[in-house]
């Protein structure tokens, strides 16, 4: 399964990955209807993208009252059918980070659908703050980074 991982410190908040989204998905520079939205943690000086993780067992899914949320199983992702969404708000409600919002033109909900695999916050996320990959991959690269983290730190003792 592949998805995006964030890293918070690598984060600026230059929001350039909203208006990416937007714009891919809507035509429009208009964060609000972003399906990535960029949080400031004031205390701990610290900026967080939110993005749907696409759990396996989506809270979204089971409070969606008619069907709209749901799994696509052949990319294990969160899908919303525009069609059949009624923008009740449950799926919204029930998601436990935040990353489904109402669109309130359109009177529908949607999540990160990943751009089919390219996603566009990824390629215009100047400072690396995200990524895109297999989880085994991105865990291998995590893995790597630390290593060489403790390698460096180690030369310096």
């Amino acid at each position: 399964m592949s998805g995006l991982v964030v890293d918070p410190s690598k984060c600026t908040a230059c929001r350039a990955c909203e208006l990416a989204c937007s714009f891919t998905h809507e035509g429009a520079f208009a964060p609000w209807l972003s399906r990535i939205r960029v949080v400031r943690i004031v205390d701990r000086g610290v900026n967080v993208p939110i993005v749907c993780v696409h759990c396996a067992w989506p809270s979204c899914v089971d409070a969606c009252p008619t069907g709209a949320a749901h799994i696509d199983r052949e990319l294990a992702e969160v899908r919303i059918d525009e069609d059949e969404c009624t923008g009740c708000g449950e799926c919204v409600n029930a998601c436990p980070f935040g990353a489904i919002e109402l669109n309130a033109e359109k009177g529908i909900a949607f999540v990160c659908d990943l751009c089919g695999e390219d996603p566009a916050c990824v390629t215009n996320c100047i400072h690396g703050a995200l990524t895109f990959g297999r989880a085994e991959t991105v865990a291998q690269r995590k893995r790597r980074a630390t290593a060489e983290s403790y390698a460096l730190g180690s030369q310096g003792a």
